[in-house]
C-alpha cells in the first residue's frame, strides 16, 4: 500500500503543477478580451467554465488511466523518477523551442487571429474553445500525468483525491480569474487597461512560456535525479 502523503505536502505539489496550468499568457489575455465585448461576465465565464471542465476532466483520464501502472509507482518510486526525467527533457525541448524567434512571431500571428473572432462565437463554441485551449498545451500533459501520479499514490481515501484534484483545478484556473476579478472591482472601469495588458500578454506570449517550461524542466530534473540518487544511481544509470 501507498503511504499517505501529508496535507501540506501534496498542497504544495498540486498548487505549484496547477499554476503552472494556469501560466498561459495567451489565454489570460482572452479572458481580458472577452471583458471587452458584450455580455462580459457571461461570455467569460463560458469560457472559463470550459477550461476548468478540460483541466478537470483531463486529470480524471490520467488517473482512470494510471491505475494500470500503480506498480510501476509502487516499485521503489521508479514510475515517479521516469515520469520526472521524461517530463524534465519534455519541457527543456518545448521551452528552448518556445524562445526562437520564428515560433513566437508563429504565435503572435495565431493568436491575433483567434482573438479576432472571438466576438462572433456564441456561448456553445466558447465552452468549447475553453476547453481545447487547455488541451492543446503540450506542456498541460506533463502537469497532468504528475497529479495524476500524486493523487494515485495518496491513497487515504476518495474524499482526499477529490480535495486534491479541487485544488488542481482551482489553481490551474486561478490566474484566468485575475481579469474579471478585477473587472468586478473596478465596476467595469478597466476597458484601457485590460486592452494594453492583452496587447502585451499576446506579444510576450511565447517568451514567458518559454521560461516558465525551462524553470520547471531543471525542477522535475532535479526531482527525477535526487530519485534516482535514493534508488541506488550507480545501479540505475549503468
Amino acid at each position: 500500500m501507498f503511504a499517505p502523503m501529508q496535507p501540506f505536502h501534496w498542497f504544495t505539489q498540486t498548487t505549484m503543477l496547477g499554476l503552472g496550468v494556469a501560466f498561459s499568457p495567451i489565454n489570460i489575455a482572452l479572458v481580458a478580451l472577452l471583458l471587452l465585448g458584450q455580455k462580459p461576465m457571461l461570455r467569460c465565464g463560458t469560457y472559463l467554465t470550459g477550461w476548468a471542465l478540460a483541466n478537470g476532466g483531463a486529470l480524471w483520464a490520467f488517473v482512470v488511466f494510471g491505475q494500470r501502472f500503480t506498480h510501476l509507482l509502487h516499485s521503489g518510486g521508479r514510475g515517479q523518477v521516469l515520469v520526472d526525467l521524461i517530463g524534465a527533457g519534455a519541457l527543456l525541448g518545448l521551452g528552448l523551442f518556445q524562445l526562437t524567434p520564428a515560433v513566437s512571431i508563429g504565435e503572435e500571428g495565431w493568436a491575433m487571429q483567434l482573438m479576432q473572432r472571438l466576438p462572433d462565437l456564441d456561448l456553445g463554441p466558447l465552452l468549447g474553445l475553453g476547453m481545447g485551449c487547455a488541451l492543446i498545451s503540450p506542456e498541460n500533459f506533463v502537469f497532468y500525468v504528475k497529479e495524476a501520479g500524486l493523487v494515485i499514490t495518496n491513497r487515504p481515501g476518495m474524499r482526499t483525491d477529490l480535495e486534491i484534484g479541487s485544488v488542481f483545478v482551482l489553481m490551474a484556473t486561478s490566474l484566468l480569474l485575475l481579469p474579471p476579478l478585477l473587472w468586478l472591482l473596478s465596476g467595469g472601469r478597466l476597458e484601457g487597461p485590460l486592452t494594453r495588458a492583452k496587447d502585451w500578454l499576446v506579444h510576450r506570449a511565447e517568451p514567458m512560456v518559454g521560461v516558465l517550461a525551462l524553470l520547471l524542466a531543471a525542477y522535475l530534473g532535479w526531482q527525477g535525479i535526487e530519485g534516482l540518487l535514493q534508488m541506488g544511481a550507480p545501479v540505475a544509470l549503468a
